[in-house]
């Protein structure tokens, strides 16, 4: 199900998604200051152009989702802290794991337990995979994994990050980053689609 977003977010989503190269595992600054800027001036009200709003909490995970995916890490983690609730969580974990501070990504990835996108993110990485013409043996060694099991493993995929910043492999780093794209549009959909509900 796909999530038709306010005109706001849209423009800013539209942004990321002509974003290259892709966003990296663990940024060293924002992307766009003045995207950071804008989105933390813009109020929920105009975030979500004024429709009636079923959950703040998801609307303030919908502001933080943004500047996460805009490398602004520091000003996301200040409003996903607050956001008090499983997906406020997994935000939480994506930006400890970006930070990189895997250990505590695995605390909030804990509480997050299993995610509603969780199978969809499962069966999105396989295909990715399996576009794949020919896979390096770790690439491999991840598809086999990911179909061992019923579900997304977030903190495998935690290892795995660790594991590719400390032994650097262009394809695994590439295939990687375009998880965590994939992971961020799907929690952004599921937000944005149950905060407006």
């Amino acid at each position: 199900m796909s999530t038709e977003y306010p005109p706001f977010i849209n423009e800013i989503v539209q942004k990321f998604d002509a974003r290259q190269p892709l966003p990296p595992l663990a940024p060293e600054k924002e992307w766009d200051s003045e995207l950071t800027r804008q989105i933390q001036a813009t109020s929920t009200a105009d975030l979500f152009d004024g429709r009636a709003l079923k959950d703040l909490s998801l609307a303030n995970a919908v502001k933080s989702a943004l500047l996460l995916w805009n490398d602004a890490l520091d000003d996301s983690h200040d409003i996903s802290q607050g956001v008090r609730s499983t997906t406020g969580s997994y935000w939480h974990g994506i930006m400890h794991r970006r930070e990189p501070d895997y250990s505590n990504s695995k605390y909030w990835f804990a509480r997050v337990g299993s995610h509603p996108i969780f199978p969809t993110l499962r069966v999105r990485v396989l295909d990715i995979l399996g576009a794949e013409p020919s896979q390096s043996a770790q690439l491999a060694r991840y598809a086999e994994a990911i179909e061992q099991n019923d579900n997304w493993d977030a903190p495998q995929f935690i290892d795995w990050c660790q594991d590719a910043a400390r032994h650097s492999d262009g394809e695994v780093v590439e295939f990687l980053q375009t998880v965590q794209v994939e992971e961020i549009k799907l929690l952004l959909e599921y937000s944005c689609r149950n905060a407006i509900g």
